[in-house]
């Protein structure tokens, strides 16, 4: 009998012990990395030459490890003629003479290392340039690279005239039939959905394939951390080049399902290199365009595992006109549609948009930091983003970008992708303190005399500082592994996001989309929080900062943004008062939880049933 009593005080104990502890799951680095995108030649320029290089990037590690990323994300550095910027790649496996030599990537891969920075590499499996090796056989007929390419014949018209094989246009061009040029050497036409400079690779030879894996395998050997998979909307078409039947709507040249079969090569054979070489997980991250439907199935599926694709919905849906019910509902879409656990990511822009302070607005940037670093999962910051940099306007001379060249005078700006990727200003000396030389790839933006580095880390508040602070703020557990709540208050002026996690400070992030001054009383959505709160970060663009501030009389100015650090009743998070509000509890924490639940209540029938039995 009292050996009986104590099988039972076992099992009360194990159950009592695990309702009361929920275990975080660990999660790889790569699942909360925040990620610093490098456009190489815009980030600093070591010779002089007024283009950047990758001795540039590593004098400036130090700033990057301060400035509390974890991760370089570094645009194509290869070999290329750079008609479209480094993506016409003519050697995967060599660097550019522009940016440096193997021997200099591999000192700058060492010292980031050395400041527990890592590194991955744009990859772009879907074209090469028109001076690659392989291309350059094959308009020669090569038995060896005759099909590396997609080549077609076409036809004539009554006129003689050349007709390509189908309608299928480029991304340069509006034209039908402008993704073909003719070759006058192979007398077939080449596909290429980007420039003419850039053939698509014919993706359904297996040689190509293990070309592209022996490309991954030469620069994992190199000490890389992960890769940037670009284009992979277009990695394959039609294998019989039907004509769409809208020209340009994509139906035989993206989202195929053969391309989402690619990723999963792609992520089985670097898990594979993985498991095989004893190394750390590698930060893989797809770039697609495609409908929801196609994003969500690269996640992988329950024989596959896939690649995290980009969440690029704060470039697509978020505007500067955009409600914080607006975005309340572009964040709650996203977070319904994705599978269960999976990991996501945060873009405000990139080098092929237009830079988030001069998209969204100036004064809403560190807003949007808040946003973008302080929601679960990956953060990317495109080079500048923390000082607020803004596109810069360009005249047609000073236009380098093919997608802005291939148009007239007239609308060339309107596709120009060149405003975005101006030099890095890091002071107000020659050149931004990018380059010695007057004379750089890109004009600088002539803000730079009082928008730069320098002058920021010297001011009281700027966007540096907030963006430093809530680097540092995102490595908490709170925020590496808490539930989410979003809702809307003051007419939908004002977005509220809180992050909690159980026995640890609440946090509620207040954003004030508006151009004039709100009051925000938080108990009208969380009534159980105690007063007051402490504003641990506030934007550059707020005054009358305080230490503490009543939950009921949170004055934000027009577009002013906290975070709030708050203590609710038990430590536990509180449901909202609003219907419009909406929670999502962390995957990690309920999954260790519901485990040792289930494996306590399995210890405790098997107890049970012996007990029966004696």
């Amino acid at each position: 009998m009292h050996q009986s009593r104590g099988i039972l005080l076992l099992v009360f104990g194990l159950l009592a012990v695990g309702s009361t502890s929920s275990q975080l799951v660990d999660k790889q680095w790569w699942e909360t990395a925040l990620v610093y995108q490098i456009w190489p030649r815009g980030f600093q320029d070591s010779d002089g030459d007024g283009e950047g290089d990758l001795k540039g990037i590593t004098n400036r590690l130090d700033y990057l490890q301060e400035l509390g990323i974890d991760t370089i994300w570094l645009n194509p550095i290869y070999s290329s003629p750079l008609k479209d910027s480094g993506y016409d790649i003519s050697d995967y496996t060599t660097i550019n003479p522009l940016f440096g030599n193997l021997q200099l990537f591999d000192e700058f891969v060492e010292q980031a290392h050395k400041r527990d920075l890592k590194v991955i590499l744009d990859i772009v499996p879907n074209h090469s340039s028109d001076q690659h090796k392989w291309f350059l056989l094959s308009s020669q007929n090569n038995k060896q690279y005759n099909d590396y390419y997609i080549w077609a014949n076409g036809s004539k018209d009554q006129n003689g005239n050349k007709i390509p094989p189908n309608n299928w246009i480029s991304t340069y061009s509006d034209k039908e039939g402008s993704a073909w040029t003719w070759h006058d050497t192979r007398q077939q036409w080449y596909y290429h959905k980007f420039h003419k400079s850039q053939p698509d690779l014919n993706l359904r030879n297996k040689d190509v394939i293990q070309e592209l894996l022996d490309v991954f395998n030469f620069w994992l050997k190199r000490k890389v951390d992960g890769f940037r998979i670009g284009a992979v909307s277009y990695l394959y078409e039609d294998k019989d080049l039907k004509d769409e039947p809208v020209a340009g709507n994509g139906i035989y040249t993206s989202g195929l399902p053969e391309s989402t079969d690619l990723v999963y090569k792609f992520r089985s054979y670097i898990d594979n290199w993985v498991k095989k070489n004893k190394a750390p997980s590698k930060l893989l991250i797809a770039e697609s365009y495609d409908s929801d439907e196609v994003l969500i199935s690269l996640y992988g599926n329950a024989t596959h595992n896939g690649i995290t694709p980009f969440n690029f919905r704060f470039i697509t849906s978020v505007q500067n006109t955009s409600t914080a019910e607006h975005i309340k509902n572009v964040l709650e879409d996203w977070f319904k549609k994705l599978p269960n656990k999976a990991n996501t990511n945060w873009v405000l822009s990139n080098h092929d948009t237009s830079r988030a302070a001069s998209r969204i607005g100036l004064n809403r940037v560190d807003g949007l930091h808040m946003l973008s670093l302080l929601l679960p999962g990956q953060a990317y910051t495109y080079y500048g983003e923390e000082i607020g940099m803004l596109d810069r306007k360009m005249s047609w001379n000073e236009t380098i970008d093919p997608m802005g060249c291939s148009r007239s005078k007239e609308i060339f700006g309107n596709y120009s992708r060149d405003p975005a990727r101006t030099p890095m200003q890091w002071n107000s000396s020659t050149s931004a303190g990018f380059s010695s030389n007057k004379i750089t790839y890109l004009p600088v933006h002539p803000d730079y005399t009082e928008r730069n580095v320098k002058a920021q880390l010297k001011s009281s508040q700027s966007n540096l500082k907030t963006y430093k602070s809530l680097a540092t703020l995102r490595k908490d557990k709170v925020f590496t592994h808490g539930d989410y709540e979003f809702a809307t208050l003051n007419n939908d002026h004002v977005f509220i996001f809180k992050r909690s996690l159980a026995n640890n400070p609440t946090y509620i992030i207040v954003i004030n989309l508006g151009l004039r001054q709100e009051t925000v009383n938080l108990t009208s959505v969380y009534p159980n929080l105690k007063d007051p709160v402490q504003i641990v970060i506030a934007s550059s663009n707020a005054v009358n900062i305080t230490s503490n501030i009543s939950t009921q009389n949170v004055i934000l100015t027009a577009n002013a943004a906290f975070v709030l650090k708050a203590e609710e009743p038990g430590g536990t998070s509180t449901t909202p008062s609003t219907p419009e509000s909406t929670t999502k509890k962390n995957s990690a924490v309920i999954s260790s939880s519901a485990t040792w639940l289930i494996t306590s209540i399995s210890i405790a029938v098997v107890l049970l049933n012996i007990l029966t039995f004696q």
